[in-house]
């Protein structure tokens, strides 16, 4: 059964096709904003990062890749239902058809809580990049277990700890805060981040596989002011883009980008996310060409 087809509904393609028959990346979203507790509105943002993704320059000088040449499939959006558990199965479901297809894939938010719904399936060789200025590790939140606010906690219930690195923390609870030295997690928060130090994380020497889950609000505010819950203090677009370029002989098998909120964003939010995009599916074709 191809749940591709049972779960999803065609909203177009990303890219016009080329000639190539066998697309270098997939995309769908998922406009699921439920569990927002501050500024609802991300369920829309996977349309406007589509848009913003048809009118900007699809050429990485980072990468040196021209994304006009390749083919990105558009597999559309989820058809959300109500149900947050069925919600979560679906998207489980859909990743894990596409993680045997062995081509990169990104999923489009939404809120961070549809992140669990890939992260639980990933292949346990695989580790778990989180960018993010919350730590997302309240165990309930307004009487609920899974939120964006949790969905971390639920994850540590079921992943191995190593497998993670959580990039950009900045805002969280006395609780959360406690239960990373607790557990000695391994958080690099926002203030101590820089390229270097980053990239002499153990996580690098143990994981040569990634999933990257970035929410947005990982960046200032002054660089994506349309987020469910801003926070200041944060990283820039050019902290994460040498990053990404200075990874080596590391392959991204899947990607999802979320908490854009276009009602509280001026455009700019969009773009940011539609650019990321460009840049990680540069990257990976690098990867593989390379």
């Amino acid at each position: 059964m191809s749940y591709k087809k049972l779960y999803l509904q065609d909203t177009g393609r990303i890219l016009k096709l080329t000639e190539k028959s066998t697309p270098c990346g997939r995309v769908f979203g998922v406009p699921f904003d439920s569990t927002s507790t501050y500024r609802p509105g991300s369920k829309f943002a996977p349309n406007t990062i589509r848009e913003a993704f048809n009118n900007i320059e699809i050429y990485s000088r980072t990468f040196n890749i021209d994304l006009e040449k390749e083919y990105i499939e558009d597999l559309g959006d989820m058809i959300v239902p109500f149900n947050m558990e069925e919600c979560l199965d679906q998207i489980s479901k859909i990743s894990n058809e596409l993680l045997t297809e062995n081509i990169t894939f990104c999923m489009l938010g939404g809120e961070h809580t549809i992140s669990y719904g890939t992260i639980k399936v990933l292949p346990k060789d695989v580790g778990i990049i989180i960018f993010d200025a919350h730590l997302d590790l309240r165990d309930e939140m307004n009487g609920s277990k899974f939120t964006h606010a949790t969905f971390y906690r639920r994850l540590l219930e079921k992943i191995d700890k190593e497998r993670f690195l959580h990039i950009g923390a900045r805002a969280a609870c006395a609780e959360e805060w406690k239960l990373i030295e607790k557990e000695r997690l391994n958080v690099i928060e926002a203030s101590k981040f820089n390229v270097k130090f980053a990239l002499e994380n153990e996580f690098f020497k143990k994981y040569r596989r990634v999933y990257l889950s970035i929410d947005v609000d990982f960046f200032d505010p002054s660089f994506a002011p349309g987020v469910g819950n801003p926070e200041p203090f944060g990283l820039s677009p050019q902290n994460f883009i040498e990053l990404l370029a200075n990874l080596k002989d590391i392959e991204i098998v899947g990607f999802d980008i979320v908490e854009v909120c276009p009602p509280y964003d001026n455009g700019n939010t969009s773009i940011l996310a539609a650019k990321l995009m460009l840049e990680i599916f540069s990257y990976c074709i690098r990867e593989k060409t390379s």
